[in-house]
């Protein structure tokens, strides 16, 4: 029997995420599946900086400049789930990570769909898992990346 309480949707759903998620990270993607190998990398590294405002979790890369909001979508423990939504005209992208903390890094997978529409008509959906492990390079909590000047 677990003593971790799941905690799903809800507005205090972002105090709930562990303080150490926060910070700037070094991430190392492998693509663990795909139908569309053309589409996708097959590896990559990047860099994620969450951050966290009032109840609002920002998903950046310092180095693209690309920065989202995304919806949390499961809390369980050091375990998060957070979903983020990009709609054009005519595609849809949906990504969903599921990350575990565990110290200075985190491991998980991150799951892709972009959807392409013709005519409001779906026309192609292509899908791509990525196993996903991270090392933090700075910061700590929310409360660092905000209020570094203090």
């Amino acid at each position: 029997c677990s003593d971790t309480t799941v905690i799903k949707g809800g507005v205090s759903l972002s105090n709930q995420v562990p303080k150490g998620f926060f910070g700037t990270w070094k991430v190392t993607s492998v693509q663990t599946y795909t139908n569309n190998p053309s589409l996708f990398t097959g590896k990559s590294v990047d860099y994620w900086n969450l951050s966290k405002e009032n109840d609002v979790i920002t998903l950046s890369n310092p180095v693209s400049g690309a920065e989202a909001s995304v919806t949390l979508e499961e809390v369980e423990g050091n375990r998060i789930k957070f979903l983020r939504k990009q709609d054009k005209n005519d595609e849809k992208v949906r990504e969903t990570p599921i990350l575990t903390l565990d110290g200075e890094n985190f491991y998980g997978t991150d799951k892709i769909v972009i959807e392409k529409y013709k005519y409001g008509e779906k026309v192609s959906s292509d899908v791509v898992i990525y196993k996903i492990k991270a090392q933090k390079i700075s910061g700590n909590s929310a409360q660092s990346i905000f209020m570094s000047e203090r």
